[in-house]
């Protein structure tokens, strides 16, 4: 469910242990929203996250190298298609 978060365009490519960690945050949540065997309140902590401007949202795609626009505008479209 990766394929759905788009990465910035940085001049700097390394990629760092902590990019991998913080890309793997917004995996897992990407995958609580639309994984049938996790409890729903755990998917709408998940949608809550990834749907909402929140500043955490916004961190945590820094960190992971992640425009959070893309991030909630592909989650939302995703959403509405299921």
């Amino acid at each position: 469910m990766s394929r759905f978060i788009k990465a910035y365009s940085y001049n700097d490519t390394r990629v760092v242990p902590e990019t991998k960690l913080f890309t793997a945050v917004l995996s897992q949540a990407v995958h609580d929203i639309f994984s049938t065997h996790v409890e729903m309140i755990d998917k709408h902590q998940a949608m809550d996250f990834l749907t909402r401007d929140s500043a955490h949202l916004r961190m945590i795609c820094e960190l992971a190298g992640r425009n959070p626009t893309y991030v909630r505008e592909k989650i939302r479209k995703k959403l509405l298609e299921t």
